[in-house]
């Protein structure tokens, strides 16, 4: 999956919808994505995090793994923040919600350990075949791009105060 081709769509909706939902919020729509990222996040949550390193084979944290932190950083730093940004905070005061945004602050500790188990299962795979390992070794430079910025974190940050605060 090239993520700068699903993240040019993503951020290019407008061009596909925008009549229809991108500059106001949907309800429905958001629903659909929110009920989306709770299961990337739990999936993430579930069948990486809470595993150990010795659990996973080379070609099941290329794939499956990768796959699950690219979707789930794409959508949460592209698209969950932003709309978010433009609901009615109070209303989405909920226990979804608040699990969602605690899933993407463990968006950089997955990436860090994606990072970590790569190399640490890349020197066995050296010496069978150096295609492979390129192509590895290109992911693995790549993958920091998918850690949330300080832009991201600061929005995290101020959505979860304005959630504390409804409850108030």
């Amino acid at each position: 999956i090239n993520m700068d081709i699903i993240l040019y769509l993503l951020d290019n909706e407008k061009t596909f919808i925008g009549h229809k939902t991108y500059f106001l919020f949907d309800k429905e729509r958001f629903k659909v994505f929110e009920d989306f990222l709770f299961f990337l996040n739990t999936r993430l949550e579930e069948d990486f995090l809470k595993k150990n390193d010795n659990d996973f084979e080379i070609i099941e944290i290329v794939t499956y793994i990768n796959l699950l932190i690219g979707l789930d950083g794409a959508f949460a730093n592209n698209m969950y923040l932003r709309e978010l940004s433009i609901a009615p905070i109070c209303d989405l005061n909920n226990p979804k919600t608040i699990a969602i945004l605690n899933g993407i602050e463990k968006i950089n500790i997955a990436v860090d350990r994606y990072i970590n188990l790569i190399n640490s299962k890349i020197k066995f795979i050296a010496y069978k075949d150096d295609y492979l390992k390129m192509k590895i070794e290109n992911i693995n430079n790549n993958y920091p791009k998918l850690r949330l910025g300080q832009k991201q974190i600061n929005k995290l940050k101020s959505i979860q105060s304005k959630l504390k605060e409804c409850k108030q």
